[in-house]
């Protein structure tokens, strides 16, 4: 019989856990109000943020959605089992000795450190679509928490050498069009979804795969590396 992995087993009682969360606020109404009402306050505090009132909608409806999630038994478990894992974890730490390199830079030297706000922002909720668009280029980095993610970047001017493409995601689909000229390689972990790269197509179940397309990386002028990663999800990667 096939012994799961350590991560395998995290990522099964994960999926358990949440799927016990989930049929426990369903099924008893005293924690499922409070949880609707709070997300419908998130909502309208995120659409109001700019407002000091919508600020304090959204507290509340992050207290009224986080307080009836803590209240279920499944959530209790959850954290026992945290518990007990990291102790577990902290206890073979200790065991195993550690090796630290420590670099040294020479006196004096001072490295200018410049803030630039990006064009692709995070987002909580809702749909995020970036669909004909032409931007200045930066490596993406953003976390969309519910909802589809749409990318297009097909009239984008890509800089030679590699182009970074990081996406997290915990419930929604994720939608990538690259440029034809690119080499692509993608990095995907997800629990529970479908994969597809232009013509290729699975299912994932608690997985991370690395795709990567037959063009020659080193000869390729523009490389496009993509990791998405995506609890319940799908991702699609295409043409343009």
């Amino acid at each position: 019989m096939k012994k799961f992995s350590r991560k395998s087993r995290i990522g099964w009682f994960m999926l358990i856990a949440t799927t016990g969360i989930t049929l426990e606020l369903l099924l008893n109404w005293k924690l499922l109000v409070p949880l609707l009402i709070g997300c419908f306050l998130i909502y309208y505090g995120l659409m109001k943020a700019r407002r000091d009132a919508g600020k304090i909608y959204f507290i509340i409806g992050a207290l009224l959605t986080i307080i009836p999630i803590m209240s279920t038994a499944f959530f209790k478990i959850l954290m026992i089992g945290a518990v007990i894992y990291g102790l577990i974890q902290y206890s073979k730490a200790k065991k195993q000795a550690q090796k630290l390199v420590i670099k040294t830079v020479p006196p004096g030297t001072k490295a200018k450190v410049n803030r630039k706000k990006p064009y692709i922002k995070n987002r909580l909720t809702g749909n995020h679509r970036v669909v004909n668009e032409v931007f200045e280029w930066d490596d993406i980095n953003i976390q969309c928490g519910f909802g589809n993610t749409i990318i297009d970047l097909g009239m984008t001017m890509l800089p030679p050498g590699d182009s970074i493409v990081l996406i997290r995601g915990f419930i929604g689909n994720i939608h990538l069009i690259v440029p034809f000229d690119a080499s692509i390689t993608v990095n995907h972990s997800a629990i529970s979804g479908k994969l597809k790269i232009f013509n290729h197509e699975e299912e994932l179940l608690n997985s991370n795969v690395i795709y990567y397309t037959d063009e020659n990386n080193e000869v390729s002028t523009r490389r496009i590396k993509i990791i998405t990663n995506v609890a319940f999800g799908d991702v699609e990667v295409r043409r343009t």
